[in-house]
């Protein structure tokens, strides 16, 4: 049997696993792959220019349809992302959604320190930094439309997690929606919070990885989730292992939260299914709810 590859998603859990020895223990035989595709970041030459920065219409959807299941060509076996992505990427067959667990991340929309945005009536007509068809996108819908007419949301794709960090500190955007390391780096370089947009994230394989392997994987993460619930301070160096370098010197790892917490829970049909029609009421893919398969064929539960 192969090794199962993961891709770490910038949690600790990956990596207290890892050094505890709880996939080993748990029979896991595998590798952390830490190669990522510097694909859907903006240029240099983009974040120093005069101008706007590009819209990036490609994201973690985008990805797991090019990887079959994977988040990439070059990406892992098992995987994470926003639910709303890995359940829409398992409902039209593109990879298999993990059922019996999923992870809650603190997120927020940010603005810099002498931003006259104050509250979350502020940002109508103003553009919120997102990921494509990632978490970015849909959480930031989901929050300000508790605030603000649908009309007056106004999204910039602008890439990445880190992407967006680099184009808020380039000040390309004038507000931007992060979670976990990425919030965390920009408080400490003086952005504010104006609305939370915590969310669920949902965990996804390839339909030739073993689900027993899964299974192993995932029972190590929770395993983990109680050491840094225990002692957090002993791991929150392992953020720099996800944090491109060109970051490290701006903040102090100690000061940071948690991030990502791992939540030994079901992703249910009713959760599956109420996520598909706020997806689909909002037109959010090309696609209608009937395409696709079921919750039984889409989800290992």
């Amino acid at each position: 049997m192969s090794k199962l590859v993961i891709q770490p998603h910038g949690r600790l859990n990956d990596w207290v696993a890892d050094e505890k020895r709880y996939f080993r223990d748990l029979g896991l035989d595998y590798e952390i792959n830490l190669l990522s595709a510097e694909r859907n970041t903006q240029t240099a030459a983009d974040l120093q220019g005069a101008g706007p920065i590009p819209d990036i219409i490609s994201g973690a959807f985008e990805s797991y349809r090019e990887g079959n299941g994977r988040k990439g060509g070059d990406a892992g076996d098992v995987s994470c992302a926003r639910h709303w992505t890995v359940n829409q990427a398992a409902k039209v067959n593109d990879g298999i959604m993990w059922g019996k667990a999923y992870s809650v991340c603190e997120a927020a929309i940010v603005v810099p320190g002498d931003s006259k945005v104050m509250r979350p009536e502020d940002l109508a007509g103003v553009e919120v930094a997102v990921g494509y068809h990632s978490g970015s996108h849909y959480s930031a819908i989901q929050a300000l439309e508790v605030f603000l007419p649908s009309n007056d949301i106004k999204l910039k794709l602008a890439g990445t997690a880190w992407s967006r960090v680099d184009s808020a500190l380039a000040r390309k955007v004038p507000a931007a929606n992060v979670f976990g390391p990425q919030l965390y780096l920009l408080e400490q370089q003086g952005f504010r919070r104006v609305v939370s947009t915590t969310f669920m994230m949902a965990f996804m394989f390839p339909a030739h990885v073993a689900a027993q392997d899964v299974e192993k994987y995932i029972a190590g993460l929770v395993r983990a989730q109680s050491d840094i619930d225990l002692q957090p301070e002993l791991y929150k160096h392992y953020f720099l292992k996800d944090m491109p370098s060109r970051f490290h010197g701006l903040i102090d790892v100690r000061r940071f939260g948690v991030g990502e917490r791992v939540v030994p829970q079901a992703y249910s049909q009713s959760i599956f299914e109420t996520t598909q029609a706020w997806m689909h009421e909002r037109k959010l893919f090309d696609v209608g709810p009937e395409i696709g398969v079921s919750y039984a064929q889409a989800v290992q539960h």
